[in-house]
Protein backbone atom coordinates (compact mmCIF):
# COMPACT_ATOMS: atom_id res chain seq x y z
CA UNK A 1 0.00 0.00 0.00
CA UNK A 2 1.43 3.38 -0.98
CA UNK A 3 1.49 6.41 1.33
CA UNK A 4 -0.78 9.34 0.66
CA UNK A 5 1.15 12.32 -0.70
CA UNK A 6 -0.17 15.86 -0.72
CA UNK A 7 1.27 18.22 -3.34
CA UNK A 8 2.40 21.69 -2.30
CA UNK A 9 2.27 24.68 -4.60
CA UNK A 10 5.25 27.04 -4.33
CA UNK A 11 4.75 30.64 -5.35
CA UNK A 12 6.90 33.61 -4.49
CA UNK A 13 8.89 31.68 -1.87
CA UNK A 14 5.84 30.81 0.26
CA UNK A 15 4.15 27.43 0.74
CA UNK A 16 0.47 27.39 -0.13
CA UNK A 17 -1.28 25.05 2.26
CA UNK A 18 -3.72 22.61 0.71
CA UNK A 19 -7.38 22.85 1.60
CA UNK A 20 -8.83 20.32 4.01
CA UNK A 21 -10.79 17.63 2.16
CA UNK A 22 -14.46 17.33 2.93
CA UNK A 23 -13.89 13.78 4.11
CA UNK A 24 -11.92 15.12 7.11
CA UNK A 25 -14.67 17.42 8.36
CA UNK A 26 -15.89 17.06 11.94
CA UNK A 27 -19.04 15.32 10.81
CA UNK A 28 -17.30 12.57 8.85
CA UNK A 29 -13.89 11.57 10.18
CA UNK A 30 -12.40 8.52 8.49
CA UNK A 31 -9.21 6.54 9.02
CA UNK A 32 -6.12 7.48 7.02
CA UNK A 33 -2.57 6.28 6.62
CA UNK A 34 0.50 8.21 7.67
CA UNK A 35 4.17 7.49 6.99
CA UNK A 36 6.59 7.74 9.93
CA UNK A 37 10.38 7.49 9.47
CA UNK A 38 12.40 4.84 11.32
CA UNK A 39 15.85 3.31 11.07
CA UNK A 40 14.91 1.03 8.19
CA UNK A 41 12.85 3.48 6.18
CA UNK A 42 9.19 4.43 6.26
CA UNK A 43 6.64 2.54 8.32
CA UNK A 44 2.91 2.89 7.97
CA UNK A 45 0.50 3.23 10.85
CA UNK A 46 -3.23 3.34 10.77
CA UNK A 47 -4.75 6.38 12.51
CA UNK A 48 -8.38 6.63 13.42
CA UNK A 49 -9.27 10.30 13.94
CA UNK A 50 -12.83 9.53 14.89
CA UNK A 51 -11.84 7.56 18.01
CA UNK A 52 -9.15 10.11 19.01
CA UNK A 53 -11.59 12.98 18.57
CA UNK A 54 -14.19 11.18 20.67
CA UNK A 55 -11.70 10.64 23.51
CA UNK A 56 -10.85 14.36 23.54
CA UNK A 57 -14.54 15.28 23.67
CA UNK A 58 -15.09 12.94 26.59
CA UNK A 59 -12.10 14.44 28.43
CA UNK A 60 -13.36 17.96 27.91
CA UNK A 61 -16.90 17.05 28.97
CA UNK A 62 -15.66 15.40 32.19
CA UNK A 63 -13.41 18.37 33.10
CA UNK A 64 -15.10 20.98 35.27
CA UNK A 65 -14.34 24.67 34.95
CA UNK A 66 -15.51 27.46 37.25
CA UNK A 67 -17.47 30.11 35.39
CA UNK A 68 -16.32 33.65 36.24
CA UNK A 69 -18.91 36.30 35.56
CA UNK A 70 -17.58 39.64 34.37
CA UNK A 71 -18.44 42.63 36.49
CA UNK A 72 -20.75 45.15 34.93
CA UNK A 73 -20.02 48.85 34.66
CA UNK A 74 -16.77 50.78 34.81
CA UNK A 75 -14.03 49.66 37.23
CA UNK A 76 -13.97 51.68 40.47
CA UNK A 77 -11.45 54.51 40.72
CA UNK A 78 -10.10 55.03 44.21
CA UNK A 79 -9.94 57.60 45.59
CA UNK A 80 -12.61 59.23 43.47
CA UNK A 81 -14.83 62.28 43.44
CA UNK A 82 -18.34 62.15 42.03
CA UNK A 83 -18.93 64.68 39.26
CA UNK A 84 -21.85 65.18 36.86
CA UNK A 85 -19.83 63.30 34.26
CA UNK A 86 -19.11 60.37 36.59
CA UNK A 87 -16.40 59.49 39.12
CA UNK A 88 -12.97 61.06 38.62
CA UNK A 89 -9.72 60.48 40.45
CA UNK A 90 -8.37 63.28 42.61
CA UNK A 91 -5.50 64.13 40.27
CA UNK A 92 -7.89 64.73 37.38
CA UNK A 93 -10.11 66.92 39.56
CA UNK A 94 -7.12 69.00 40.66
CA UNK A 95 -5.84 69.36 37.10
CA UNK A 96 -9.26 70.53 35.93
CA UNK A 97 -8.92 73.31 38.50
CA UNK A 98 -5.32 73.94 37.34
CA UNK A 99 -3.83 72.73 40.62
CA UNK A 100 -0.69 70.59 40.91
CA UNK A 101 0.03 68.93 44.25
CA UNK A 102 3.55 67.92 45.31
CA UNK A 103 3.45 65.89 48.53
CA UNK A 104 6.66 63.89 48.44
CA UNK A 105 10.42 64.34 48.04
CA UNK A 106 11.19 65.59 44.55
CA UNK A 107 13.18 63.21 42.38
CA UNK A 108 13.49 62.82 38.63
CA UNK A 109 10.17 60.93 38.34
CA UNK A 110 8.25 63.54 40.34
CA UNK A 111 9.89 66.30 38.29
CA UNK A 112 8.91 64.59 35.04
CA UNK A 113 5.29 64.31 36.18
CA UNK A 114 5.09 67.93 37.38
CA UNK A 115 6.74 69.27 34.21
CA UNK A 116 4.36 67.30 32.00
CA UNK A 117 1.39 68.66 33.97
CA UNK A 118 2.68 72.23 33.71
CA UNK A 119 3.21 71.98 29.96
CA UNK A 120 -0.21 70.35 29.48
CA UNK A 121 -2.05 73.05 31.45
CA UNK A 122 -0.12 75.76 29.60
CA UNK A 123 -1.11 74.28 26.24
CA UNK A 124 -4.79 74.07 27.28
CA UNK A 125 -5.00 77.70 28.40
CA UNK A 126 -1.97 79.98 28.22
CA UNK A 127 -3.70 82.83 30.06
CA UNK A 128 -5.10 81.10 33.16
CA UNK A 129 -2.95 80.87 36.28
CA UNK A 130 -1.60 77.62 37.73
CA UNK A 131 -1.23 76.82 41.43
CA UNK A 132 1.27 74.38 42.95
CA UNK A 133 0.38 73.07 46.42
CA UNK A 134 3.51 72.08 48.35
CA UNK A 135 3.93 69.72 51.28
CA UNK A 136 7.48 68.81 50.38
CA UNK A 137 10.43 67.86 52.62
CA UNK A 138 12.98 68.54 49.88
CA UNK A 139 14.58 66.48 47.17
CA UNK A 140 17.12 66.55 44.38
CA UNK A 141 18.55 69.96 43.51
CA UNK A 142 18.63 69.14 39.80
CA UNK A 143 15.00 67.98 39.77
CA UNK A 144 13.80 71.08 41.64
CA UNK A 145 15.69 73.36 39.27
CA UNK A 146 14.13 71.52 36.32
CA UNK A 147 10.64 72.27 37.69
CA UNK A 148 11.57 75.89 38.34
CA UNK A 149 12.89 76.30 34.79
CA UNK A 150 9.58 74.99 33.45
CA UNK A 151 7.63 77.35 35.75
CA UNK A 152 9.63 80.29 34.37
CA UNK A 153 9.42 79.10 30.76
CA UNK A 154 5.68 78.61 30.31
CA UNK A 155 3.42 81.60 29.75
CA UNK A 156 0.86 81.14 32.57
CA UNK A 157 1.73 82.54 35.97
CA UNK A 158 2.53 79.82 38.50
CA UNK A 159 1.71 80.47 42.14
CA UNK A 160 2.83 78.37 45.10
CA UNK A 161 1.07 77.58 48.37
CA UNK A 162 2.69 75.71 51.28
CA UNK A 163 0.67 73.19 53.28
CA UNK A 164 2.52 71.53 56.15
CA UNK A 165 6.20 71.92 55.35
CA UNK A 166 8.42 73.26 52.60
CA UNK A 167 11.96 72.30 53.54
CA UNK A 168 15.28 72.37 51.77
CA UNK A 169 14.70 72.46 48.00
CA UNK A 170 10.95 72.53 48.62
CA UNK A 171 11.42 76.00 50.12
CA UNK A 172 13.32 77.05 46.99
CA UNK A 173 10.39 75.94 44.85
CA UNK A 174 7.98 77.79 47.14
CA UNK A 175 9.96 81.01 46.85
CA UNK A 176 10.31 80.55 43.09
CA UNK A 177 6.62 81.08 42.43
CA UNK A 178 5.19 84.18 40.80
CA UNK A 179 5.70 87.19 43.05
CA UNK A 180 2.41 88.15 44.66
CA UNK A 181 1.19 84.54 44.38
CA UNK A 182 3.37 82.85 47.03
CA UNK A 183 1.44 81.90 50.15
CA UNK A 184 1.60 79.60 53.16
CA UNK A 185 -0.87 78.31 55.69
CA UNK A 186 -0.61 79.71 59.25
CA UNK A 187 0.78 76.45 60.69
CA UNK A 188 3.17 75.74 57.83
CA UNK A 189 6.91 75.52 58.44
CA UNK A 190 9.61 76.58 56.00
CA UNK A 191 13.22 75.47 56.34
CA UNK A 192 16.16 76.70 54.26
CA UNK A 193 19.76 75.53 54.32
CA UNK A 194 22.71 74.99 52.04
CA UNK A 195 22.58 72.05 49.62
CA UNK A 196 23.68 68.66 50.89
CA UNK A 197 25.85 66.30 48.89
CA UNK A 198 27.86 63.13 49.29
CA UNK A 199 31.25 62.54 47.75
CA UNK A 200 32.98 59.28 46.98
CA UNK A 201 35.32 57.58 44.56
CA UNK A 202 38.77 58.61 43.41
CA UNK A 203 40.47 61.74 44.74
CA UNK A 204 40.01 63.62 41.47
CA UNK A 205 36.32 62.65 41.36
CA UNK A 206 35.82 63.81 44.94
CA UNK A 207 37.44 67.14 44.06
CA UNK A 208 35.07 67.63 41.12
CA UNK A 209 32.05 66.66 43.21
CA UNK A 210 33.01 69.18 45.88
CA UNK A 211 33.35 71.89 43.25
CA UNK A 212 29.91 71.03 41.89
CA UNK A 213 28.40 71.24 45.40
CA UNK A 214 30.03 74.63 46.03
CA UNK A 215 28.75 75.98 42.72
CA UNK A 216 25.25 74.67 43.51
CA UNK A 217 25.28 76.48 46.85
CA UNK A 218 26.35 79.77 45.27
CA UNK A 219 23.66 79.44 42.61
CA UNK A 220 20.90 78.70 45.13
CA UNK A 221 22.01 81.55 47.41
CA UNK A 222 21.81 83.96 44.47
CA UNK A 223 18.35 82.63 43.63
CA UNK A 224 17.17 83.15 47.23
CA UNK A 225 18.56 86.68 47.11
CA UNK A 226 16.61 87.39 43.92
CA UNK A 227 13.41 85.82 45.28
CA UNK A 228 13.48 87.57 48.66
CA UNK A 229 15.20 90.87 47.89
CA UNK A 230 17.70 90.22 50.68
CA UNK A 231 21.44 90.73 50.32
CA UNK A 232 23.61 87.79 49.37
CA UNK A 233 25.48 88.02 52.68
CA UNK A 234 22.27 87.74 54.70
CA UNK A 235 21.07 84.82 52.62
CA UNK A 236 24.38 83.00 53.15
CA UNK A 237 24.05 83.66 56.88
CA UNK A 238 20.55 82.18 56.92
CA UNK A 239 21.49 79.11 54.86
CA UNK A 240 24.70 78.32 56.76
CA UNK A 241 22.74 75.90 58.94
CA UNK A 242 19.16 74.64 59.05
CA UNK A 243 16.96 77.73 59.52
CA UNK A 244 13.35 76.97 60.46
CA UNK A 245 10.86 79.75 59.83
CA UNK A 246 7.21 80.18 60.63
CA UNK A 247 4.81 81.55 58.05
CA UNK A 248 5.10 85.10 59.39
CA UNK A 249 8.90 84.88 59.58
CA UNK A 250 9.06 83.53 56.04
CA UNK A 251 6.88 86.41 54.86
CA UNK A 252 9.09 88.90 56.68
CA UNK A 253 12.20 87.38 55.09
CA UNK A 254 10.58 87.52 51.65
CA UNK A 255 10.15 83.82 50.87
CA UNK A 256 6.36 84.23 50.59
CA UNK A 257 4.01 87.12 49.97
CA UNK A 258 1.22 86.36 52.40
CA UNK A 259 -0.34 83.98 54.91
CA UNK A 260 -3.72 82.43 54.23
CA UNK A 261 -6.04 82.95 57.16
CA UNK A 262 -7.77 80.08 58.92
CA UNK A 263 -9.75 79.79 62.15
CA UNK A 264 -6.78 78.78 64.30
Amino acid sequence: MAAISVPFNLKGGFIRRPSVPSSLSRGALKPFLCALPNSSGLSYKRKDLSSNFGERLNYLSESSYDIIEARKGNPPIMPAVMTPGGPLDLTSVLLRNRIIFIGQPINSQVAQQVISQLVTLASIDSEADILIYLNCPGGSTYSVLAIYDCMSWIKPKVGTICFGVAASQGALLLAGGEKGMRFAMPNARIMIHQPQSGCGGHVEDVKRQVNEAVQSRHKIDRMYAAFTGQSLEKVQQYTERDRFLSSSEAMEFGLIDGVLETEY
